[in-house]
């Protein structure tokens, strides 16, 4: 395969366009791991999920932790100065439901997208509803 530059979420039609937080929960179950993630081979650095109109494929990218040498500090950095990127490899995992796997590694989780008309322009929430309503 040609390396390639992991980049930022991209669509032909971005009708959307937003961003996404995530802290990872460190207690219970690891999502990863029940995937099929060995955590003394990998070190996590970023997830991709995508797809279309049906169904949805999850990515990790991950770290094999074979090629950092023990003791050479911040590990990114090291990569970095040794390479001027930092390599990882892109990881399909085909039995796992990318939103479970989701909800089994976060703590709090946070996406925010808004339609591309609004896109710079203040919305601020007026009122609340519920669908259905809630009594």
């Amino acid at each position: 395969m040609e390396p390639y530059v992991w980049r930022e979420a991209e669509v032909s039609y971005p009708d959307f366009k937003g961003t996404a937080q995530l802290d990872k929960k460190i207690t219970g179950t690891n999502g990863f791991t029940v995937a099929g993630i060995d955590p003394d081979k990998w070190l996590v650095v970023g997830l991709d999920i995508g797809g279309g109109e049906g169904d949805h494929d999850l990515h990790v990218v991950a770290i094999d932790k074979e090629t950092i040498p023990e003791g050479e500090g911040n590990v990114f950095d090291y990569l970095l100065t040794k390479h001027g990127y930092i390599p990882v490899t892109d990881l399909l995992l085909h039995d796992a439901d990318p939103y479970e796997v989701l909800k089994s590694i976060t703590h709090n989780f946070e996406l925010r997208i808004r339609s591309r008309g609004t896109e710079g322009k203040p919305i601020k929430v007026t009122a609340l509803g519920d669908i259905p309503e809630q009594r």
